[in-house]
């Protein structure tokens, strides 16, 4: 399994306490999960990838990005290998035309699983498969199904939020049917989706955490946001935000965490206000894929903060 970061903010921030500085940043977690990092921001409109296939724990290259970048939005993740060779064509995140995607989780038996995929995806999306991972698969195959709905899969066009969401609720559906077709576990499908503009995180199977919310904000005198709902204790109820931080682990005392209930999609939309919306099916039950489950070892630690 691998290690998930992501952010859509207001204003343009920088990650370098979340990646690097932070109890339990980033760079951290990496020592656990070193075959290759990517770091995906937003400029302009575009997406850019920077990947390494070196591990980011010791990477002065993930350091100075981590420092330097400074976006609204950010996708970053650090690898362990479960399906597909330690490449650079295998290193997360993936990214057509403005989406960018990376995924934590295992599509269980992927080489039974992969025709399946493969064959509703357009010529168009499968001849830009380039690795041997599973997510890599899923993201063209999950731009496939949004494509249906009208959403476009270069995430150039505005976004109707409401046809992406069911886009992909449907599309995860479909991946748990295809799974019990073949007599395979229910996949681990755990993922940060994003144009940039619209942001969408899902948790079903792996833990995932949220934060909207600062204890406290380094930033705070010279942040240009003029509304800053996100120093209040909760989030406002009609879930305006000024960020929104996702991550596999809590990182960090500065930011309240909260889990995310398994089963969930998180939609962060162009407003920045948040909804969270239960996937079809319900969450990934315990026996569904042993192991899958491990304990928190920060959850009493960031409770007591």
């Amino acid at each position: 399994m691998c290690r998930l970061f992501g952010f859509r903010s207001a204003v343009p921030s920088r990650a370098h306490r979340s990646l690097v500085i932070a109890e339990n940043a980033l760079s951290e977690q990496a020592r656990h999960h070193p075959d290759g990092w990517g770091l995906a921001y937003f400029h302009a409109g575009e997406a850019y990838v920077i990947k390494s296939e070196r591990g980011a724990a010791d990477s002065e290259s993930f350091r100075r990005a981590s420092e330097r970048l400074s976006s609204q939005t950010m996708v970053v993740h650090v690898r362990r290998a479960t399906v597909g060779e330690l490449s650079p064509f295998n290193v997360h995140p993936f990214r057509h035309g403005r989406w960018v995607y990376a995924h934590n989780g295992t599509l269980f038996g992927f080489d039974r699983l992969r025709p399946r995929l493969h064959a509703e995806l357009p010529e168009s999306l499968r001849h830009l498969v380039l690795g041997t991972t599973d997510t890599e698969t899923y993201f063209f195959w999950l731009l496939a199904r949004v494509a249906e709905r009208g959403v476009d899969p270069l995430g150039a066009a505005p976004v109707d939020e409401e046809r992406l969401a069911a886009a992909l609720l449907d599309a995860h559906a479909d991946l748990r049917a295809h799974a019990r077709a073949e007599g395979l576990e229910t996949p681990v499908a755990n993922y940060i989706l994003t144009n940039g503009r619209v942001f969408v995180a899902q948790r079903f199977g792996r833990d995932l955490f949220l934060s909207t919310q600062k204890r406290m904000c380094p930033e705070a005198d010279t942040c240009p946001s003029p509304d800053r709902v996100c120093l209040e204790p909760t989030r406002p109820a009609d879930g305006r935000l000024n960020h929104a931080l996702v991550a596999s682990e809590r990182i960090g005392s500065d930011d309240v965490w909260e889990a995310v209930p398994d089963g969930r999609l998180l939609v962060v939309g162009e407003d920045m206000r948040l909804r969270m919306i239960a996937l079809p099916g319900g969450p990934h039950l315990a026996g569904d894929c042993p192991g899958c489950r491990a304990p928190d070892p920060y959850a009493a630690r960031y409770a007591a903060v």
